[in-house]
């Protein structure tokens, strides 16, 4: 509240929920396998284990379901994009698009659910669309510590997505 001469002001901000739809209420009792991404629930959190992966991939006793970030994949909700333009993209593109994919994973190796879905040209532009705000948002800081440029980051009403736009 602020004051302004003898009366008080109220601010009010309306409450908006920002929670993602993908992540479930129930967990899966015990562990879980996504065939899609290899990512596996324990603990009550997706991690990647590739031995406990192989190990029980083909057996019945581990269920076998799609994780948050393969679902937002295949339905393509994407949280985040990443836009790549100008002159010094296109002549330097290759070495870029290393730097992603090392940050995607790395990014992975944190948390499971961050997954490019999907990367396309459109208007003489690269555009990265990423299923958390977060990836999205470690895409542009990674190419920026590289290479700088112009970075710009545009959030959405309810601060769930986010544009970012790279030139250079």
């Amino acid at each position: 509240m602020a004051r302004k001469g003898e009366r008080w002001l109220r601010e009010r901000h309306e409450f908006e929920t920002n929670e993602d739809p993908y992540l479930t209420d129930a967990a899966p009792a015990g562990e879980a396998l996504c065939p899609r991404c290899h990512a596996v629930f324990r603990d009550k959190r997706w991690i990647i284990d590739e031995e406990f992966y192989e190990e029980y991939k083909d057996t019945d006793f581990v269920p076998k379901i799609l994780c948050p970030g393969c679902r937002k994949a295949v339905d393509r909700y994407a949280m985040g994009y990443v836009y790549l333009s100008g002159p010094f993209y296109e002549k330097h593109r290759e070495e870029i698009m290393r730097i992603i994919h090392n940050e995607v994973e790395r990014a992975r190796g944190n948390n499971p659910l961050h997954q490019i879905i999907t990367m396309y040209e459109e208007d003489g532009r690269t555009v990265i669309e990423t299923t958390t705000d977060h990836l999205a948002q470690r895409l542009g800081r990674a190419i920026y510590r590289a290479y700088k440029g112009n970075l710009t980051f545009r959030w959405s009403e309810g601060d769930k997505l986010v544009r970012i736009y790279w030139e250079r």
